[in-house]
């Protein structure tokens, strides 16, 4: 069901300075941005960073979030709840793919990730 990696992402304080950090400084290329989101090309794999949604809340999108391919997402999200598995609210929709995260034993942020249908 789960066979690699898509993406790995976590939450900044800063986006501008850290999209000038991660490229600028660390030489990373940039991939996409916008007001919210950016990401990198780190040899052929996705470093992903976005603005803490929620300055007050610790628990989620702290440190880093692994992110799995899951195509179609919605089958996925159906097998794990019946294994289980209880997600962090409901599927998120973006132009660059749909998302949602859920948590290991241990609170860690995992995600699952579908990239947007080609056109």
């Amino acid at each position: 069901m789960l066979n690699k990696f898509s993406f790995i992402s976590y939450s900044v304080s800063n986006l501008d300075q850290s999209i000038i950090f991660y490229r600028d400084v660390i030489g990373l290329k940039l991939l996409i941005s916008n007001d919210t989101w950016a990401e990198f090309n780190v040899d052929g794999q996705r470093l992903a960073i976005h603005k803490k949604k929620d300055k007050k809340n610790t628990d989620v999108n702290s440190g880093a979030t692994v992110f799995f391919e899951a195509n179609p997402i919605e089958n996925t999200v159906e097998a794990l709840k019946l294994k289980g598995i209880k997600f962090h609210g409901k599927i998120d929709t973006y132009p660059y793919g749909k998302l949602i995260i859920f948590h290991d034993l241990d609170k860690n942020s995992l995600g699952l990730y579908e990239a947007p249908k080609k056109r």
